[in-house]
């Protein structure tokens, strides 16, 4: 009964806004299929944020409707023709491929046993492990939470860490700089998380910037990687294991004698992702599309066995992205071709007034409060639908640097999660278990969101400077 009403409020909230919206008159400039177009498109983010019913129905259902609208099905299904909803589906599949091989727990446990001898190198290896996985896993709940965080769990009830009077020896240390590092590493690489390439679409419809895989690797390189450096000794800094040494090598061996001896399918694995993650760094020379590198990938570990068709079609985690994210890009191409970016622009010039401020000073203010709106925000895809047109578009009326813009909001929109425990999924899987109090959690999250923001103004935009990017 509670559920029902939980439901029947959330999906009358999905449907009265919108509805209310459309009874009001468009704002002057603005045509009505625009304005109805917005409703529709309010109304689907509502229904990624409540969830009333599945993300791909509620995208389905706005797609629908919108179609209706704007009388040209072909421009709403477009999101589902671009190329980055496909590198992000590939990259999901290829992703249970580290899952399925075994390969992502051998990895960690040959770093446990060459750096894990106490709980701050526990806490580097774990970091190195989740940046590794993060070019071919486009889900951080996936990669930290199905690959990283059991392994250095099952580390915590070895050495007798379990949530509750012993969760401090080194149990909640350990899941909670799982989480901070968790997204961290999902900007270091536009295919670590799949609002990523959401983001990238929003930049060039709104921004008119083309952002492709290595363009984004080479801009979040320097910060991000100096983050992942500093956030370990952060945490363990304010909230450290009770425990120092670590038998590291007992806990490897064991670890790497369940999985037995390094696999046909493991080797071939390792080569395949070798030559993808080549393949995305040269595109620029080669010409040869990322999203074609990943297709590829995947389509070598169907051929090789690596996984199988059965993997693919039940990989309900990679459908379900698919539709609801090509669907997303295909409601944004609709709002583009209905004008509504370029009336937004306008109506933010002729409202605010940023003259007298320089615009270091502008974009520090906006990547303040796109990170301080984190906290009304469930998921990281409903923020990025939701507030990402709104910040570029402000950028870009503000006549701030484009490029600096688009990274500034493109990477705290991954960052930014950390403030809460429900910002992100990975917040449910690794906060779940109770080793650690929301206090904490929130406390040690903001120190490293603050760290994070003050990284990406103070190195980053020298950084990208000193690039060529403005």
């Amino acid at each position: 009964m509670v559920f029902l009403l939980k439901s029947s409020w959330k999906m009358l909230a999905c449907i009265l806004i919108p509805v209310i919206i459309c009874l009001l008159p468009p704002p002057s400039g603005l045509e009505l299929q625009a304005w109805y177009l917005f409703a529709l498109y309010i109304g689907a983010i509502l229904g990624l944020m409540l969830r009333p019913l599945p993300e791909p129905t509620v995208i389905l259902i706005a797609i629908g409707l919108s179609s209706v609208v704007l009388k040209n099905t072909n421009t709403l299904l477009l999101g589902y023709a671009n190329s980055v909803t496909w590198l992000v589906f590939s990259a999901f599949m290829v992703g249970a491929a580290f899952v399925e091989t075994g390969l992502g727990r051998r990895i960690a446990y040959l770093l446990i046993g060459k750096f894990g001898s106490s709980s701050l190198g526990l806490g580097y290896v774990a970091a190195i492990t989740d940046l590794v996985l993060s070019p071919a896993t486009p889900s951080n709940t996936a990669r930290t939470g199905g690959i990283v965080y059991p392994i250095f769990r099952s580390i915590a009830l070895t050495l007798n860490s379990e949530p509750g009077p012993t969760a401090r020896v080194i149990g909640a240390y350990l899941t909670l700089l799982l989480y901070e590092i968790s997204l961290s590493t999902s900007y270091v690489f536009m295919t670590a998380v799949a609002p990523n390439g959401l983001i990238a679409s929003f930049a060039n419809k709104i921004l008119k910037v083309q952002i492709d895989w290595m363009t984004w690797f080479q801009a979040a390189a320097a910060p991000g990687l100096i983050c992942l450096l500093i956030i370990p000794w952060l945490v363990h800094k304010m909230y450290p294991a009770q425990i120092g040494k670590i038998d590291n090598k007992k806990i490897a061996s064991e670890g790497l004698q369940d999985l037995g001896p390094l696999s046909r399918k493991e080797m071939i694995l390792i080569m395949l992702f070798i030559l993808a993650v080549a393949g995305w760094a040269t595109s620029t020379i080669t010409k040869i599309d990322a999203t074609a590198v990943a297709i590829g990938f995947l389509a070598s570990c169907l051929f090789t066995r690596i996984i199988k068709w059965e993997n693919v079609v039940t990989n309900q985690g990679a459908w379900n992205t698919l539709i609801w994210y090509g669907g997303i890009i295909g409601l944004a191409d609709g709002l583009a071709k209905a004008k509504f970016f370029d009336w937004m622009a306008k109506f933010l010039g002729a409202t605010l007034n940023f003259s007298g401020y320089s615009p270091i000073v502008i974009l520090a203010v906006l990547l303040f409060f796109s990170v301080a709106v984190r906290y009304f925000f469930a998921s990281m895809a409903a923020y990025v639908t939701t507030m990402i047109p709104v910040f570029f578009t402000i950028g870009l009326v503000a006549q701030v640097p484009i490029m600096p813009l688009a990274f500034l909001i493109s990477f705290s929109a991954a960052y930014g999660s950390l403030l809460t425990h429900y910002g992100g999924a990975a917040g449910a899987v690794l906060y779940g278990p109770g080793y650690v109090d929301q206090v904490t959690w929130w406390k040690v999250g903001a120190a490293v969101v603050v760290v994070s923001v003050i990284v990406h103004l103070v190195v980053g935009l020298p950084y990208w400077h000193m690039l060529g990017f403005w």
